[in-house]
Order: C-alpha cells, then structure tokens, then sequence
C-alpha cells in the first residue's frame, strides 16, 4: 500500500475517532442536561398542581377533572394520585414513545428524570401525594436533532477539510514521487539529479542521492578521459594525434569486414610536399604546430562524423569516411583542413595533392592503398591541386543504380522481402546470453548483408521504415524462438523523435518485448544524446535492455551516459583484433571492463575469431563474446 493511502487512512482513522468521541460526549451532555430539565420540570408542575388542588379543598371531583384536563395537554407520561394510606386514587399513562428518535438511539441514550412529588392538603390534613412525570419523547426529539446536526456539520467540516488536506498532502508529497523515480533510476543504473525539495527529510535524501549521481558522472568522465588519454599515447601519432599506421590499419580493416552501412563509403589520401624543404626553412617546431592543428582539426571532423583518420608516414594522411557518399567533396574536405592550417600559422602553402575513391563490402586494404597511391602519385606529377579519383574498374552510373535500388527497396518494403539471421553472443561458460540479429534483403533465393543494401537505404531516406521493421521482425523471432534476442537500429531511429512513442505502443501490443535488446552504435548515442535517453527509458518500460555497439572511439564521453541506463557495451571489433597478444589493448580492455562494470554495466566484445582471443578476453574482464569464432556447444 502506498504511502499517501496509508496516510489517508490514519486521517480517516483519526477523524472518525475524533467525531465518535465527540458525539459521544455531546450526546451524553445533552442528555444529562435534559433529564435534569425534566427533573425540575416536573417538579414545578407536581407543586403547582398540588397548591391548585389544594386551594380547591381537594375536591375528588374537582381533583379528577383538572388532573384529566392538565394530562390531555399531552405533555405528560404519567400523573398519579395516591392517598394518604399508599392508595391510587387516580392515574393516567400514556405508554407510547412517539418520538422521530430510532429505538436503538433511545435504547443507547435513556433520558430517566426523576419525576415531580408534592403533597395536596385538606385543611390540616394530608388529602394524598401526587406525583408527575413529564413525557420523554420531546427530548428525546431535542437530543435526536442535536446529535443529527452535530455529526452533519462534523462530517461536511471533514469532507471540506478532507479536500484541503488531499491538496496539501500531495504537495507535500510531491517530492516524494522524485525520490523514489530517482531510487528507481539510479537502481536502473541511470544516476539522474534532482533538484533538492523544501521537506527537510526528502532534501537530505535527494541530496545524499544527487551526490552519489555525481560521483558516478564525475568517475565515469575522469575515467573516460583517462582511458582516451591512453589510447591516443599507444595508437596516435605523437605530433599530429592522428592515428599511427598500425591503428589505422586496424580500423580500416574492422571497417571493410563490417556488416553495416560503415562497410561503403570513401577513401582519400593527402601528401604534404616539400616537408623537408619547409622544415629548414621554418624550423621544426613551427612545422610541428602546423601539423599538429592540422590533426586537432581533423579529429574534430572525424569526431563529428565518425570517421577516422591516420598519419601514415611522414607526409601522407589517410582519411577513412563509412556512409560519405562522394569520395570527391571528402578530399576536398581533407585538402581544405590541412591548407587551413598552414595558413593559419602564416607558412607558405605548399601543393597538397589528395587522391580519393571508393571502397565496397569485400575490398581488401592492401588493393585501396595501392590505388590510392597511384592516383595520389598521378596527382602530385599533375600539380594541378585538384582532387583525383582513383579508378578501380568500370562502375554503373549512379543515377541507373540508385533507380535499380529503389526499385529493388521498394518491393522489399511492400512484400517480406527482409529478415533477420541470427549469431550467438555467449558468456564464458557457454550459455547464450542473446542472439544478435542482422538484417538481410532476399534476393532470387538468396540473403543479402547489410552492407550491400544498408548505404543505398540511407541515401534514399528509408532508415526509419526500415528500423521500424527490424523491430517487428525481432518482436516476432523472440516471440517464436523463445530466446532473447538484440537488434540493431541505426542513426535514423534516434533522430526521429515519433520513434520512441511508435516502440512504446507497438512493445504495449507484442507483450513478448522483454525478450528483445535494442543496440545503437556509439557515435549515433552520442550525437543525439537526449532521443537516446527517451529510447531507452521506453525500453525499460517495457522490460527490454539497450546497448551500445561498437564502443571505443569516444571512451572520454562515458559521462554522458551516467543517466541513460544501458544495459551494456559492445566493443569495437578493432580491440579485439590480437588481442591475445596485443598488451597496450589489454590494458586498454581490462581499465575499461573495470569502470563499466563499477555501474553495473555488462561488457561484450565482438569480432573474436579465435580460442586464444575468447580467453584472454575472460581474463580481462569481459562479461559475453560474439563473432565467426564464437559458436555454442552443439552448433
């Protein structure tokens, strides 16, 4: 029972004690008044009535009449006249109540008043002893229509004090229902703040509670910028903070094996000339700054945009964009930030030719370098400064593809043309903690990845429908397979504020929505931060867990998601690679498991391919595993 009712009740409670006790002692007041105004009463009567019949000689006639006249006024119970030996000379009775009282209150209130005794004389003698008593019903009326209008005045005093008391008691406790949603959150693992209540109580509990929110918060981003810190001194070039060669080489073959629509996009490079020619003439430490606001400007594109770049020796910068669609405007993007900062610090600009081209699901690294080398050395024999695009082959125009696709998408959307195929993520003793499921386009008998279909989904503005169908699809695989299971939704469903309201009521509809786990990659957590917040307080709503893929590039933003609440993390499949032998990851992945799991967070890593790397990986601390080397017994 909630607090307010219990407090309703002990109001009740109080007030009908208060209400009884005072009826009860109103009642009995007035009863004890009236009989003694019926004792006087009829005492008054019986004398006067004595010295009449006394003054008429007592006359038996006489005494007959005026005691029948004096009874027939009806205000009397009983007149009796009794001689001088005990004798009754005359009595009148009249035995009924009539009064509006119900019996049971005159059977609890009795009025008994003494009756009025007086003695009627005969000259010197005693002619006989009358005694009166007057009727009760009358006060009994009177008490009756005292005690109904005290507890009517009472009980609309009490509903109108009822009605003032609802109001104040729940502004009272308003505060209240914030302290328990914030036990509710933090319990959630979403260490939310409030502002501290007037309640001297509830202020210090929400105090006591906002601290601990920010401790966590605090923890988290010191934390997160701490594990940055360490990644940028293991994969970052020194001078330019861009990744070194290896680390971009990581990432650019995570990205070429991936399943999503990172897997298509652009691929440029840019050659800074003459750098040892510059490097005399302006001194090592201006060069060194030109080139280190030349990498604070890129990661800041890249950071926006989830893209990566790379130093790859000392004049060439990579620059990797999943989902850029024209490969020409991203080396131009790269051109204009490396001239910008040459400008920036008044240093003469050299040429910076920059090549760029496309990159597909099932392109290896070694083949896009090569091109792009040779392009880039085309460009820099051309020194016309423009942009070269590297040609690996004839490709359909894009306008013919893209009418191809949408005719393609079209029917897919219209009829059952996607589903989902499942792949285990296990913990480390072998059970499976959820299926991942991925969605795939049919195709004459055949299933399409992701990341064939995933790019021409985005540019044509259908990221939304199609995450809204990856939910059905998951709602009804759970509901048939009996197992959980996690899907992923892409950068379109957070960015559209109806898509929570639409899982809200769609969740309400399945009832099996405890089984599914909705995923979103970190760059699209971060970027629309409060839709992602709504997401996942709808999701919990419903039983559902959140996660966050492929987590890594931005470790220093953990303290953004103190008041989210998610579940867990996946990690970015580029940690995982050797990571049985890779030390700087290892305790990279170990400093990270540590400060997850310190908020009850779970940690997944994805991309194991390997026994070796499945173990080492449990050493570190991390909770589940999933990728091609990752099967459960028996499969």
């Amino acid at each position: 029972m909630s607090l307010y009712k219990q407090l309703w009740l002990a109001i009740v409670f109080l007030l009908s004690l208060v209400f009884c006790v005072s009826v009860a002692l109103s009642s009995l007041s007035a009863k004890r008044y009236l009989e003694q105004q019926l004792a006087i009463k009829n005492a008054d009567n019986a004398t006067a009535l004595a010295i009449s019949l006394t003054q008429q000689d007592a006359d038996p006639v006489l005494m007959e009449l005026t005691l029948a006249a004096q009874f027939d006024t009806g205000f009397y119970e009983l007149i009796r006249l009794t001689g001088p030996g005990g004798e009754v000379l005359l009595e009148r009775r009249d035995g009924s109540s009539g009064t509006r009282a119900p019996g049971w209150f005159t059977a609890l209130l009795p009025i008994e008043a003494a009756p009025g005794i007086a003695t009627i004389q005969r000259g010197w003698s005693q002619a006989g002893t009358l005694e009166v008593r007057s009727h009760s019903r009358f006060a009994y009326d009177e008490l009756w229509q005292a005690t109904w209008s005290l507890a009517l005045a009472f009980f609309l005093t009490a509903l109108a004090a009822g009605a003032v008391g609802s109001v104040l008691l729940r502004r009272l406790l308003a505060p209240l229902a914030g302290v328990v949603g914030q036990a509710s959150a933090i319990g959630e693992r979403r260490f939310v703040t409030l502002e501290e209540p007037h309640t001297r109580e509830f202020r210090d509990l929400v105090a006591a509670m906002n601290r601990l929110s920010a401790r966590v918060r605090d923890m988290l981003a010191s934390e997160g910028e701490r594990l940055e810190q360490l990644q940028r001194a293991t994969t970052a070039d020194p001078v330019t903070g861009l990744l070194d060669r290896s680390a971009f080489g990581a990432q650019l073959a995570a990205t070429l094996a991936g399943d999503d629509a990172g897997a298509t996009g652009s691929f440029c490079m840019g050659r800074l000339t003459e750098l040892v020619r510059y490097n005399e003439a302006y001194g090592h430490e201006v060069l060194d700054a030109v080139l280190a606001s030349a990498g604070r400007n890129l990661n800041t594109l890249c950071r926006e945009r989830d893209w990566s770049c790379g130093r790859l020796n000392g004049s060439d910068i990579a620059l990797l964009a999943p989902g850029a669609e024209d490969p020409r405007v991203v080396g131009m993007q790269l051109q204009d930030v490396l001239a910008a900062a040459f400008t920036a610090h008044d240093v003469q600009l050299p040429e910076i030719p920059v090549a760029c081209g496309e990159y597909h699901p099932g392109d290896r690294a070694g083949d896009l370098l090569t091109a792009l080398d040779a392009a880039l050395q085309g460009a820099e024999r051309g020194g016309t400064g423009e942009v070269a695009l590297a040609q690996r082959g004839a490709s359909t125009p894009v306008r013919e593809q893209l009418e191809h696709w949408r005719a393609r998408l079209s029917a897919a959307f219209s009829g059952d043309g996607f589903t989902l195929v499942t792949f285990p993520v296990l913990e480390h003793g072998g059970a499976v903690l959820h299926r991942e499921a991925l969605v795939r386009l049919r195709e004459h008998g055949e299933l399409l990845p992701a990341a064939r279909f995933l790019p021409w989904i985005n540019r044509m503005q259908l990221g939304g429908e199609l995450d809204r169908r990856v939910v059905e699809l998951g709602l009804r695989l759970a509901a048939e397979s009996g197992e959980p299971l996690a899907v992923n939704l892409s950068t379109a469903a957070l960015a559209d504020d109806d898509f929570p309201g639409w899982l809200d009521r769609r969740a309400a509809e399945a009832g099996n929505a405890a089984r599914l786990a909705l995923e979103v990659a970190e760059s699209a957590a971060y970027h629309h931060l409060p839709n992602f917040r709504r997401l996942s307080a709808v999701a919990h709503r419903h039983g559902m867990q959140t996660g966050m893929d492929r987590v890594g590039r931005r470790l220093a933003d953990l303290g953004q998601l103190h008041d989210v609440g998610i579940d867990y993390v996946k990690l970015d499949a580029v940690f995982v690679r050797d990571i049985d032998s890779d030390a700087t990851n290892q305790n990279l992945l170990r400093t990270l498991s540590t400060l997850v799991h310190a908020v009850g967070v779970r940690v997944i890593a994805e991309g194991v391919e390997n026994r070796a790397q499945w173990q080492a990986l449990e050493a570190l601390g991390v909770d589940a595993v999933g990728g091609p080397g990752v099967r459960p017994a028996g499969e």
